[in-house]
């Protein structure tokens, strides 16, 4: 059987999907800038290296997860928060070690074990002291302090990069930050960004894609894949997954149903 034209549009698009973070791989090559902020072990900055060979920061706050990522000629470590602040930030260790923050309420939800101070350091003094004009993809996960980081980022410097992939975390109990985010997703919409939310499938925040349209130079053909995915792929995705847990809903109501009934017969 021969494949539709939709899927013989996506099969050759190129988006892809490293440790939980989309992006569009069009353009990246040797050449390209990645920052990786909230590096964890250098796994995001590692796989992209290798794939493109592009240069890498892997920006990560806590020491000991630090330590653990292989600097190469391509992957540069710093230990950082990148924050909204250029001084000391302390950071609360959780016991769930993805999920450090320098919000206590964000790491209190798999319990505190510690805390530790590293210094904190804006986006905008990053680029700076390491010379970046622009950035291909940026990478963001940290755990909730990605609210302070766009409030402390000039338009200006957001205009800089062509690709943000972010996880927010308005999902954590006790840490409502969801108008923030709301407010940060109009923003970068009013200065060009086209947006492809992924977890919207799961109705989180926590996979979404910014595209800087006034810097991503892409073919008529790539806007249509991508707009492809956007308005028919993510929400065809939706709905099925909806189905899928409400067809397991029923599973259960009728499972425990029937357990009631057996367990009456006794």
């Amino acid at each position: 059987m021969k494949k539709s034209w939709i899927n013989n549009l996506l099969s050759e698009g190129k988006t892809l999907c490293f440790r939980g973070h989309h992006f569009y791989s069009k353009g990246i090559e040797p050449s390209s800038i990645v920052l990786d902020l909230g590096s964890h072990k250098g796994e995001f900055s590692s796989q992209m290296s290798e794939t493109f060979g592009c240069k890498c920061y892997a920006v990560e706050a806590l020491p000991y997860l630090y330590e653990q990522i292989k600097e190469d000629n391509l992957l540069i470590k710093f230990n950082y928060v990148i924050t909204n602040v250029n001084e000391p930030v302390k950071i609360y260790i959780s016991n769930n070690p993805e999920a450090n923050s320098i919000n206590s309420l964000s790491a209190e939800n798999w319990g505190v074990r510690g805390t530790v101070v590293v210094n904190g350091i804006t986006l905008e003094k990053f680029f700076q002291i390491n010379s970046i004009n622009y950035v291909d993809i940026l990478k963001i996960d940290i755990e909730g302090a990605e609210i302070e980081l766009f409030n402390s980022t000039q338009d200006e410097m957001l205009l800089k990069i062509k690709q943000i992939t972010i996880e927010f975390h308005d999902f954590i109990e006790n840490f409502d930050c969801r108008e923030q985010v709301q407010t940060i997703k109009h923003r970068l919409h009013k200065l060009g960004f086209f947006s492809l939310s992924f977890s919207q499938i799961y109705n989180t925040n926590t996979d979404i894609l910014f595209i800087n349209s006034n810097l991503c130079l892409f073919s008529k053909y790539d806007w249509l894949k991508l707009y492809i995915i956007k308005y028919i792929m993510i929400p065809i995705g939706k709905i099925k997954y909806n189905i899928r847990i409400k067809l397991s809903k029923l599973k259960q109501y009728f499972f425990s149903k029937q357990k009631n009934s057996a367990e009456n017969l006794q």
